[in-house]
């Protein structure tokens, strides 16, 4: 065997070793990156399941939520913006989680359930009353969001006629 025949194989290894190094460091990032979607699913799903938790872990605290978006009683004008102020902060994360969804950095089989959650809360006529308002007054900034937001109320809406 020459020394010319020494160098080809020594390439033809060291070329093959460059190779498997680019496949395992391109499987490596792909794990990474499925990684961070996971942690960024999780990281909206504790977010949620925290503020949802904060809306009625107590008594007072449930039977407000459960009035003011389910009952008919006249609400003070305090009550009004304390409700203002509870969907604006669930909805504003309803938004990261939609952003993260559309950028690709949320794991796609976990918005279907944000939205049927996002719906629960503006689904309700006084949510729909306040959908209407906070869309221009909040959420105007982001189009792609009211625009979903609106298909699901359009969605519950023509599920509720025809259910009736």
């Amino acid at each position: 065997m020459t020394l010319e025949s020494i160098y080809y194989i020594g390439q033809t290894v060291a070329v093959v070793v460059i190779i498997a190094t680019l496949i395992a460091v391109l499987i490596q990032m792909r794990q990474a990156h499925r990684l961070a979607k996971l942690e960024t699913s999780r990281a909206i799903w504790v977010e949620a399941s925290v503020r949802t938790i904060n809306l009625a872990d107590d008594a007072a605290k449930a039977d407000f939520l459960q009035r003011a978006l389910f009952g008919d009683d006249k609400l003070t004008d305090a009550e009004k913006t304390r409700l203002y102020l509870h969907l604006s902060g669930l909805m504003t994360m309803f938004e990261n989680a939609f952003a993260m969804e559309q950028s690709g950095m949320m794991e796609r089989r976990f918005w279907p359930r944000m939205r049927i959650s996002l719906r629960d809360y503006v689904a309700p006529a006084r949510g729909q009353r306040w959908w209407e308002i906070a869309r221009k007054r909040t959420f105007s900034a982001n189009p792609e969001f009211v625009s979903e937001v609106d298909s699901i109320l359009v969605e519950f809406n023509a599920l509720g006629e025809n259910q009736a």
